[in-house]
């Protein structure tokens, strides 16, 4: 492929991305909503005021690849934890869970959000308006011993280790487990450092754009090629098995796609290299079992679960053999309309038609103002010059003027 087509295949697959994406309304209602939850747990008058709580996004709505639900009428979910500062030894699972609900129950408007209690979280229903609900997850900072053994023994660094913590869930409350563990921003910090550089290159781009400084620039409105790629292969996914609860899950869509990017500044280029390097950073442990390894915590596989359920691990190497097939064929089309057909079969019709429309307009628009090129021997339009490229002039209809 030229890179002339790789452009255009990225154009349109960046747009696609976008229409998955969460919209800037969508982002800035969210934000507001668990800033409101986490001014109330902080309120002056609050019980829990001394304990410091501090609500903080974890999961794909932290690093940027969340992705809407199928359905218009379904519901997004935004993973929340809240951090409350107590040590393991001054309080029990339970009773953390507890004095999070209760305050949440002493807000008549939240009391009547909360949805039942789950495994590990609070929900926090919000009205059909809006589609989405808040999932907050009672926690306490990790001991500074188990932080030393992260990064001592297994080498995670200690920029990532210090925000480890311990999280409640009800399963584990009457057995001889401690706190389970998590460390949701760490992962999302080691997330960031896997695309650092293409994230300020874009981020600067951005700013300078808009003339602003690069801080003044959220870091939701910057999207990487690795971002898009993770946000296009869930997508894939989910048309590819649907509600099957054996179909691969994210998290480990998130971490083999985060490995085998390599800061590629071209979303198509990357979306074919990460699906060729992403099995080669599956480990084997010791009886012969896949290994996803947790980066801010080796010791947890987030692929556990395929050893007692072979289909997971069967459905999951299926889908990758199935995307590598299908974006390589996609490199063999030649011009949007060849490409709008397994585009919508990857993607969904609905989602892929409105980028296309989207595209069709720009074209349109750069066309009429002379900024549109072809690239020689392709035939792909673009509005880069490059020094084989030709100008694509106005059409103007036999007869028709302009004054």
């Amino acid at each position: 492929m030229t890179p002339e087509i790789d452009r255009e295949y990225s154009k349109i697959l960046d747009k696609i991305a976008e229409k998955l994406d969460l919209t800037d309304t969508q982002y800035e209602i969210a934000t507001r909503s668990y800033q409101a939850v986490a001014s109330w747990l902080d309120a002056p008058d609050s019980p829990l005021r001394p304990y410091r709580p501090h609500i903080s996004p974890q999961g794909s709505f932290r690093y940027g690849t969340v992705i809407r639900p199928l359905l218009e009428d379904e519901e997004y979910d935004v993973d929340l934890t809240c951090k409350l500062h107590i040590s393991e030894s001054q309080v029990t699972q339970q009773r953390l869970k507890k004095v999070v609900g209760d305050r949440l129950k002493a807000n008549e408007t939240y009391k009547r959000m909360l949805a039942p209690e789950k495994r590990r979280c609070w929900r926090l229903q919000y009205n059909d308006q809006f589609r989405f609900h808040l999932d907050i997850v009672p926690s306490i900072p990790d001991s500074p011993q188990y932080i030393q053994q992260l990064t001592s023994l297994l080498a995670v660094p200690r920029s990532l280790a210090i925000h480890a913590l311990c999280i409640t869930d009800n399963e584990t409350w009457h057995t001889d487990i401690d706190f389970p563990k998590s460390n949701p921003e760490g992962y999302a910090l080691w997330f960031l450092q896997c695309m650092r550089v293409e994230f300020d290159r874009r981020r600067l781009l951005l700013a300078e754009q808009l003339k602003k400084s690069m801080d003044a620039i959220p870091e939701y409105q910057v999207k990487t090629p690795l971002q898009r790629v993770v946000q296009l292969l869930k997508r894939h996914r989910d048309l590819c098995y649907g509600d099957n609860p054996n179909a691969p899950i994210s998290i480990i869509i998130t971490t083999l796609a985060a490995k085998a990017y390599q800061n590629e500044t071209d979303i198509f280029v990357a979306l074919r290299n990460v699906l060729s390097r992403m099995a080669s950073f599956i480990e084997l442990d010791e009886q012969g079992n896949r290994v996803v390894k947790n980066p801010v915590n080796p010791l947890e596989n987030f692929a556990d679960k395929w050893a007692e359920n072979p289909e997971k691990e069967r459905l999951f190497f299926e889908w990758l053999n199935r995307a590598r097939g299908d974006f390589e064929q996609l490199a063999q089309k030649r011009g949007r309309p060849e490409l709008s057909v397994p585009l919508k079969e990857y993607f969904g019709e609905g989602v892929v038609n409105k980028a296309l429309n989207e595209i069709a307009e720009q074209t349109l628009k750069e066309r009429e103002a002379n900024r549109l090129f072809m690239a020689a021997g392709t035939g792909i339009l673009s509005s880069q010059h490059t020094p084989k490229s030709v100008p694509v002039t106005q059409h103007n209809p036999y007869g028709s003027h302009k004054d």
